[in-house]
């Protein structure tokens, strides 16, 4: 059985220190978060961020995980459409610079983007980089949904549960700290363009206090299923506020 918390001390620190620093506390037997109350978040000195996530894969059209390299990483054709539309509707936002991610399916996304001229430059950035999930490719929530490890990262959103290859959210979230220290040094009064993953806008939302608990709305069954529902919000390739 993988035990949660055979994570590197040194990545433990960094990620308990980076979230103290924005007003977020991390239960260190259990790694759950949560807001440490009368704490205000540090500045962030640009106008704006927003972030536009990957094209739709065919892993998120099969319900499945998917790591950074998997062969279920490539766009459906519906996702390159909706991220073609997005591209020719960038030019009212009037970006300063776009930063992007450094996998595979965010940096295509960044290509299709960038096919329709833009204003902007695109800059590589190695932290803007969400989840990966070696180890669950091509497994459906169901396939997982009582491994342990599974429960403890996604349903009891512990920041040091990960894969044995992959990653925790609390290193997510901690780079995303950095991702907003580098924005805050380089770019600040820009409007900044995010390419990246799903898991980093949720981490820019719980760091940026968009709900009233970190995992307000958040359930793993309902992430890998969105769309199924008409009503409901399909992202992918589609860009969203977050600051």
């Amino acid at each position: 059985m993988f035990d949660v918390n055979t994570i590197p001390a040194a990545e433990r620190e960094r990620i308990t220190s980076s979230l103290f620093r924005w007003g977020i506390s991390v239960d260190q037997e259990t790694g759950r978060i949560d807001y440490i109350e009368g704490t205000n978040i540090p500045e962030v000195k640009c106008e704006s961020i927003h972030l536009i996530r990957h094209a739709e894969t065919v892993a998120v059209a099969r319900h499945e995980f998917m790591s950074d390299t998997s062969d279920n990483c490539g766009f459906t054709e519906n996702g390159i459409e909706i991220t073609r539309k997005q591209a020719e509707e960038l030019d009212r936002y009037n970006f300063d610079i776009a930063l992007y991610g450094p996998i595979a399916r965010v940096v295509n996304t960044m290509k299709i983007i960038m096919e329709h001229p833009q204003k902007f430059e695109a800059v590589p950035v190695q932290k803007l980089h969400g989840i990966d999930n070696t180890g669950w490719e091509y497994k459906s929530f169901y396939d997982l949904e009582h491994d342990p490890v599974f429960i403890a990262r996604e349903m009891d959103n512990n920041m040091f549960a990960r894969t044995p290859n992959g990653t925790s959210w609390g290193t997510v979230i901690a780079n995303c700290v950095d991702v907003i220290d580098l924005i805050n040094e380089e770019y600040p009064d820009k409007k900044v363009l995010l390419f990246s993953q799903g898991s980093v806008l949720r981490a820019m939302q719980i760091l940026l206090r968009k709900r009233k608990h970190p995992w307000d709305d958040f359930t793993v069954e309902g992430m890998y299923h969105v769309g199924d529902d008409t009503n409901k919000k399909k992202n992918y390739g589609v860009i969203d506020r977050v600051f």
